[in-house]
């Protein structure tokens, strides 16, 4: 979503600054390309905060920028902190779930928790990506006055199918014409789930020879020893493609004809808007906001649930082609509707620009 809110305006892209805390990743050769300035912190635990906060403070300084957003947890936090030090207020943080579980961290939850105590004073405002997101957060202790919500958006005229791509790609992974391939798409963490969706993949396979399940995002790869474990166990690994992180989603999911999310949380899910856009029929968790998002166009199932999943995604199995694509002409058409980019877009900037006429007129 940040990617496409800064090429919503081309003539902005060389004043515009993306820190990560990490590495680059992917999405920065792209930004780069775009003309963006790119810097990244490296950040490998929490002995390194102090310097990291330290960096940041520096990078605000030089750059004074008129508006911060961070974008997750720790950045709001540590992104937060810097710019009150470096006496930036114009600071916007980002809420991009709906709520934290057992199977998060001690160290996230503690992070969630400082952002909540610190919500008053730190942030001008908070962007929740969804309503359940703003709800929950709500109950954390976030201050509710600073939040609002703007839901992710997308643009059709990029993320739509291409039968040249699904050809291409699927010769490439030596993809069969009369296979289906279910695909899922996210980094490996917790909250996403992956061992639901590969034990509920191994309840199906054995009825459906044709099947296939395709896995993308970072981590999702034959280096990944928890999930190889996990495959292995199924005793159908020939069943799973694990492409790891990809620079261009669309031609992949184009590659696919059923798309899947097993996540336990999630705020707005937005792979399965992006899967809705390439008119792909969708089984999904009921999490965050997924029923605003899919509306009817999904099979929609229990989280943390491997008969459920399964269940679910027996159905959308047997369901005829052409139905499975009636289904995704309504997805998309439903994005088209209700998250087109440019409103979502126009909203973010509408902020930013009421932020700087605020301190203007102090």
């Amino acid at each position: 979503m940040m990617q496409r809110l800064i090429q919503s305006k081309p003539e902005l892209m060389s004043s515009t600054v993306v820190v990560s805390l990490t590495d680059r990743g992917k999405i920065a050769s792209t930004l780069k390309e775009m003309g963006v300035t790119v810097i990244s912190l490296n950040m490998r635990s929490a002995f390194s905060l102090l310097k990291v906060i330290f960096r940041l403070y520096k990078i605000i300084r030089s750059y004074r920028p008129s508006v911060i957003q961070t974008w997750m947890y720790h950045a709001d936090l540590l992104g937060g902190i810097a710019s009150r030090i470096a006496n930036n207020k114009n600071i916007i943080w980002s809420i991009r779930r709906s709520k934290l579980d057992h199977l998060d961290s001690k160290v996230t939850f503690i992070v969630m928790k400082l952002c909540a105590i610190l919500s008053s004073v730190v942030p001008h405002t908070i962007v929740c990506v969804a309503d359940s997101a703003f709800q929950q957060h709500v109950k954390y202790g976030y201050n509710k006055n600073k939040m609002i919500v703007i839901p992710n958006g997308y643009d059709l005229s990029v993320l739509k199918f291409d039968k040249i791509d699904r050809n291409h790609i699927r010769n490439k992974l030596h993809i069969a014409n009369d296979h289906i391939v279910v695909g899922i798409v996210g980094r490996f963490h917790n909250s996403k789930d992956y061992h639901n969706f590969v034990m509920s993949a191994s309840m199906v396979i054995p009825y459906f020879e044709n099947v296939r399940f395709m896995m993308i995002g970072r981590d999702l790869d034959d280096k990944n020893k928890t999930l190889k474990k996990w495959i292995d166990k199924t005793s159908h690994a020939d069943r799973f493609l694990l492409l790891g992180e990809v620079n261009k989603i669309a031609p992949y999911m184009s590659a696919m004809d059923i798309f899947c999310l097993s996540s336990r949380t999630e705020g707005f899910p937005n792979v399965v808007a992006e899967a809705m856009c390439i008119g792909l029929p969708c089984v999904v968790t009921n999490v965050g906001d997924i029923k605003k998002v899919v509306g009817t166009a999904a099979i929609i199932t229990e989280p943390c649930s491997n008969e459920a999943l399964s269940d679910g995604l027996f159905k959308m199995l047997n369901y005829s082609n052409k139905h499975r694509k009636e289904i995704g002409v309504e997805a998309r058409n439903r994005i088209n509707t209700l998250f087109k980019i440019n409103s979502v877009c126009d909203k973010y900037y509408q902020l930013y620009y009421s932020i700087l006429n605020m301190h203007k007129k102090r």
